[in-house]
């Protein structure tokens, strides 16, 4: 029965990693009562492996706080990527600087690694490009900043936004508004509550791609793609991240 009990546990934390968030609670709920199970069992018969379902036991109290704080987190993303609000300190883009000044002083410096990964970095620095590490450097920082700017993006954007903006570069990278809105009005009409809840709404939609600057909207009420949303693009083609992996 134990064994049972182990495989269950194993194939109940496989389906918690590849299932929709709002399944987690209820999957994880499972592994709990799995686990606890087992636990029981082995202390019942003093097997000496006792430690391992005690370990699965506390991981699986975890990992079912982890999951409410992820469905807690789902109306949170809503609110976040509907304002398209950013680290103000950290931006790519064009024609606005940036903030060095700010970017230190908000940032958190680590007094037990920090000094360790400087290090690294000189060393990976003096390898890679001895005699340009002004040039290593400025490379490593410019990837990273534009892999955090597109992993933001990708962390909030709703499935219906980035439908839409899929659908705006196939057509020429340009479409009416009335277009646009037929991902926003399907979305809101399966997610009612979640959207009113969250207060988003057209503008609020709309304003967050116009504000990761993914998009123009035209004086004649015509969406266009910007270099910045087609490149976008083309950075979930190279991770393979498609519509269906976001929500609403």
């Amino acid at each position: 029965m134990s064994s049972w009990s182990e495989s269950w546990v194993g194939r109940q934390y496989n389906d918690i990693r590849g299932n929709a968030k709002w399944d987690a609670i209820k999957l994880v709920a499972g592994v709990v009562i799995a686990a606890a199970y087992l636990l029981l069992q082995k202390i019942r018969h003093l097997e000496y492996d006792w430690w391992v379902a005690g370990g699965l036991f506390a991981l699986s109290i975890i990992l079912f706080f982890y999951a409410g704080r992820t469905r807690k987190a789902g109306g949170q993303q809503l609110q976040n990527a509907s304002t398209g609000k950013t680290n103000p300190a950290i931006t790519v883009n064009p024609g606005q600087p940036f903030n060095a000044k700010e970017y230190f002083r908000i940032s958190y410096y680590s007094p037990a690694v920090q000094a360790e990964i400087e290090a690294r970095m000189r060393n990976a620095a003096n390898q890679e490009q001895p005699n340009d590490r002004e040039g290593f450097y400025l490379k490593f920082i410019s990837v990273g900043l534009l892999v955090y700017n597109y992993d933001t993006i990708w962390n909030v954007i709703y499935r219906s936004q980035l439908e839409a903006l899929l659908d705006i570069n196939r057509n020429n990278g340009i479409l009416p508004l009335a277009r646009v809105r037929t991902h926003y009005d399907q979305a809101e009409a399966a997610n009612t509550e979640l959207y009113k809840k969250a207060n988003v709404t057209l503008d609020a939609w709309l304003n967050f791609l116009i504000g990761r600057q993914l998009v123009i909207r035209h004086p004649s009420d015509m969406i266009e793609i910007t270099v910045g949303g087609k490149d976008f693009l083309k950075y979930l083609v190279h991770w393979g991240r498609e519509p269906r992996q976001r929500n609403f």
